[in-house]
């Protein structure tokens, strides 16, 4: 077509034209066709760009199954092999699900191009479970417009009752004078579990970009919702980074990010976070067993030993607390990859993503 690509995504039919996008609706309003011009094939639609839903709902007596999947242009779902769960030891007296779903969030062209804004709503009915993962870092592409518009990428998730959602993305990737906004809000009902992994990079370093955003901004919300659908807050976490210079800000940081986890399914990893971080060597430390006899250190002493090495390498700073019945990480190395290689050791090392939520829910770590 003379370099004019057609095709439709997620219900939304769209032509390309460089690096034009203009929906079919747009394109019928802008060239209103003669009367005796063949009428399209597509039928007409009105759905708004970069808009996804997901609802997934437990049927009888215990398969997860996607109610509801939808996606337009940039956005893109796509659903891979689940995660099949191990029965439980002992008979539940509630559902059980089966398997763990697991989902890929991409966009077309692997990233984002201001002004694209993505709006994604997902619904977890009681005792079901979700992975929600990337194949790749998310790049926020340099616009062309100055002041340049924001890219924005906006979720909502309602977690029903004794249901999870891992959410375990790679780090979004924000290139030189581009501007990102994302807001992400979690409602967890009682017995419910959310685990967010949330991280940014420095850019294309490569290229010599280390923090040449125009702008980027972050924020997180977990809300606990009570029997009677009242909302409590128990964790806002925010982050800015904007003005001039940010790189020079930055401390040598080539990446940072926060785990956020709430609800049985991650308490124990939450704790074992919290009690890794205790365990760390503090300044003034000092071991007062005299000369006595070397015991011999335990498997896990061992790999705590290492691990700890690794992070000194590696310029890995990190913190771990409990908040309101959260456990929120910190996190920041001068590589992403630091990152990714303590991320693996200490969730393949406390188990339950791999076991609860499958091998997607560490493919972000690979």
């Amino acid at each position: 077509m003379g370099g004019v690509s057609m095709y439709q995504a997620g219900g939304c039919q769209c032509i390309k034209r460089g690096c034009q996008r203009i929906t079919s609706h747009q394109h019928e309003q802008d060239n209103h066709p003669p009367n005796n011009a063949m009428p399209s094939p597509f039928p007409p639609t009105s759905t708004t760009p970069g808009h996804g839903i997901i609802h997934l709902t437990l049927l009888p007596p215990s398969h997860p199954t996607f109610s509801t999947l939808t996606y337009t242009y940039p956005l893109k779902l796509l659903p891979s092999t689940p995660h099949i769960l191990l029965p439980p030891p002992n008979p539940p007296s509630t559902p059980h699900p089966t398997t763990v779903p697991l989902l890929f969030l991409l966009t077309y062209g692997g990233g984002l191009l201001s002004p694209d804004h993505i709006s994604l709503t997902i619904t977890l009915d009681p005792h079901t479970r979700l992975t929600l993962t990337t194949q790749g870092s998310t790049k926020i592409f340099k616009p062309s417009l100055h002041p340049a518009p924001t890219t924005r990428q906006d979720l909502h998730v309602r977690v029903g009752a004794h249901a999870a959602l891992w959410l375990a993305p790679d780090p979004v990737q924000p290139f030189a004078g581009s501007v990102y906004a994302q807001t992400q809000v979690f409602e967890v009902e009682r017995g419910g579990s959310v685990g967010v992994v949330d991280w940014v990079c420095e850019g294309r370093k490569a290229r010599g970009e280390r923090w040449a955003c125009e702008g980027w901004r972050g924020r997180n919300e977990i809300w606990g919702v009570g029997g009677d659908g009242g909302k409590r807050m128990l964790v806002r976490d925010a982050v800015r980074l904007e003005g001039g210079d940010i790189g020079g800000r930055m401390d040598g940081m080539g990446g940072f990010g926060t785990v956020l986890m709430r609800g049985p399914l991650f308490e124990g990893l939450g704790r074992f976070f919290v009690e890794e971080f205790g365990g760390l060597p503090r300044i003034g430390g000092r071991e007062w067993g005299g000369g006595g006899e070397v015991r011999e250190r335990t498997e896990k002493e061992r790999w705590r030993s290492e691990r700890v090495e690794r992070e000194k390498g590696d310029g890995l700073l990190w913190t771990a607390c409990f908040v309101r019945g959260c456990t929120v990480v910190k996190f920041s190395a001068r590589e992403v990859e630091g990152v990714k290689s303590w991320l693996a050791s200490m969730l393949k090392e406390e188990g339950t993503i791999g076991r609860e939520c499958g091998e997607g829910g560490l493919m972000f770590v690979r």
